[in-house]
């Protein structure tokens, strides 16, 4: 249905009447500064009205998601957009709502993504992804390791990018101040290592499993009344150690199940959750299957619940 829509935008064909919402609740935000329609019929006409003064083009969607709950779903997708003068990047998210039977989009948004140096006037860490890549690019250990079994812990400020911008880089950057000092400190009172602090995120180190744990729920704790929000991943297995550094699949697994926490949230792998029993207060909930990105499989890991 999405693609359908995002076809008939770029055309301003008579099948958006369809696709799109007439209620009072509809808003599209396209690329323009000025374009903000409150309503399907103004937003129709004005399309059409462009597909006569624009060159012809095409789009391309790809890498399209697409979600559901009762009447209300959403979708979030790329695609790449063709001009005679160029091919652009675009993302669209999308709102729809069951209306008699049939999904109709009661809020749409264009844009053109841009890079944080151009906002900011500096290169940011942008997903977790990139923190990853930053630690298993790292160059192969040329000193002395060895190899042994560590729970490593992945922490990660999420929305930090439009958090940053909201309030400005000073309080950004004491904010990520505080927090990285929380870190250390939550992280050295249960005797883990903090192996490195990349962009807005951490990677923690730990012997004991249960003490991993422990740091996790404390930091946690401290965001609590802050205006960031944490997620954080927790796993288990072996590694190989340098006197500053860690490196192998461990790694790898240990930030990936830290992606798969939503907001807020501590997700542990099996593996973990099968080492640490039960601590004190803290339970486990419903596993979860999930697929690891680069780690072939499915695995499963479990969110923690704390007080």
């Amino acid at each position: 249905m999405v693609r359908r829509a995002l076809q008939a935008y770029n055309d301003g064909s008579d099948a958006l009447v369809n696709l799109m919402s007439a209620d009072t609740a509809f808003r599209v935000i396209g690329f323009d500064q000025d374009e903000f329609w409150t309503s399907r019929d103004e937003f129709i006409e004005v399309r059409r009205t462009q597909t006569t003064e624009a060159p012809v083009t095409s789009v391309e969607p790809h890498n399209v998601e697409a979600f559901e709950d009762g009447t209300i779903g959403w979708a979030v997708f790329h695609s790449t957009f063709r001009s005679p003068q160029a091919s652009t990047a675009l993302r669209h998210s999308a709102v729809l709502r069951l209306e008699d039977g049939v999904w109709r989009i009661v809020h749409w948004h264009n844009s053109v993504p841009t890079s944080n140096e151009a906002v900011y006037g500096v290169e940011l860490t942008v997903t977790l992804d990139e923190l990853v890549r930053s630690v298993l690019d790292a160059p192969a250990p040329a000193s002395p390791t060895h190899e042994g079994t560590m729970t490593l812990v992945f922490t990660d400020i999420v929305d930090s990018t439009a958090f940053a911008e909201s309030v400005g880089d000073a309080v950004w950057a004491e904010t990520v101040a505080t927090h990285e000092a929380t870190i250390r400190r939550v992280t050295e009172a249960e005797g883990g290592t903090v192996v490195k602090f990349l962009g807005d995120g951490s990677m923690l180190a730990f012997e004991s499993t249960r003490a991993a744990l422990r740091a996790s729920v404390a930091i946690q704790q401290s965001t609590a009344d802050t205006p960031i929000s944490v997620r954080i991943g927790i796993h288990t297995g072996e590694v190989t150690r340098t006197v500053t550094d860690l490196f192998g699949l461990t790694v790898n697994k240990a930030a990936r199940v830290a992606a798969a926490a939503g907001t807020g949230e501590i997700m542990v792998s099996s593996t973990t959750c099968e080492l640490i029993g039960r601590v004190g207060d803290v339970e486990f909930g419903e596993s979860r299957q999930v697929a690891l990105k680069g780690i072939s499989g499915n695995h499963y890991v479990l969110p923690v619940l704390w007080e």
